[in-house]
């Protein structure tokens, strides 16, 4: 069995000579202090991580989990400080690994934060050689601007990187996960265009989140039904089928002490697929 994760952290911090010029959300220091704690009581073999910025986020959290995940990718290969966010840690080795930012980014992005796909290949005890695409699509607007228009058809080129991507010749099993930033309600041509290239949807029939009310993002839409924007899919290798033997939400419940009350390790929720040999 293969029990891999993916989960936005939303630790999104950037700093200019040590002022904060701008933060996921006010309490961004008090989810990190609690990040690692809440990733070992998950225990997947594989961790797919989004929002992890600057590189120095990524450092101390790989750091603080080596003796769990003594394997990592998203710090060397990705040379920007103010880089992708993504980070993959693992049980297993980490064979190769590339760090690509998507060639459509909104300007603030592409500056910042720009939006790109962590592509691994792992082998595994179980299912051999497996190609995991840790991938973080465009919101269509960050930092506290509106949503631009003309996102959907960003987040549509930059999932067809991600599939070119999946398409290099490889005869074992591919897992493209990440945030996309659509749900499969209001964006039905993902899991089309997905199927048509082979994936499944490894989490269907999962659709409720989280929203941390203490973000600031959040206020319109805290009452709201939480959509599913992050997504596991997967596609069997050559001669080697592969299933979904569970998947389920973690990483929700009220952990980080904030005030009075708890509040959520990040407006995400995590999702956590287990894969075995069909």
């Amino acid at each position: 069995m293969l029990r891999i994760l993916t989960f936005n952290t939303g630790l999104t911090e950037i700093r200019l000579f040590g002022a904060a010029l701008y933060a996921d959300v006010p309490h961004v220091a008090a989810r990190a202090a609690h990040l690692a704690d809440a990733l070992r009581r998950v225990d997947a073999d594989i961790a797919l991580l989004q929002e992890l910025v600057p590189q120095r986020v990524k450092t101390r959290l790989a750091t603080a989990l080596r003796d769990l995940y003594p394997h990592r990718a998203g710090i060397a290969e990705d040379s920007r400080f103010y880089g992708t966010g993504l980070l993959t840690l693992s049980r297993h080795p980490i064979e190769s690994a590339a760090c690509t930012p998507f060639a459509e980014q909104t300007p603030e992005e592409g500056l910042f934060g720009p939006r790109g796909m962590l592509a691994c290949t792992v082998p595994t005890p179980g299912l051999g050689r497996v190609r995991v695409i840790n991938l973080h699509a465009t919101a269509g607007g960050a930092y506290r601007q509106k949503r631009r228009r003309g996102a959907p058809d960003r987040r549509s080129a930059q999932l067809a990187e991600a599939i070119a991507a999946a398409e290099a010749p490889f005869d074992g099993a591919t897992v493209l996960a990440g945030d996309f930033n659509c749900s499969p309600a209001t964006a039905p041509w993902v899991g089309e265009r997905l199927g048509a290239a082979g994936f499944a949807d490894a989490a269907a029939g999962v659709s409720r989140g989280t929203w941390d009310p203490q973000n600031p993002l959040n206020r319109g839409r805290a009452s709201g039904d939480a959509r599913r924007v992050d997504h596991v899919h997967v596609r069997a290798g050559r001669g080697r089928p592969v299933a979904v033997a569970d998947a389920r939400i973690v990483l929700d419940e009220p952990m980080v002490p904030l005030g009075e009350g708890r509040l959520p390790l990040s407006d995400h929720y995590g999702l956590l697929a287990a894969l075995v040999p069909a």
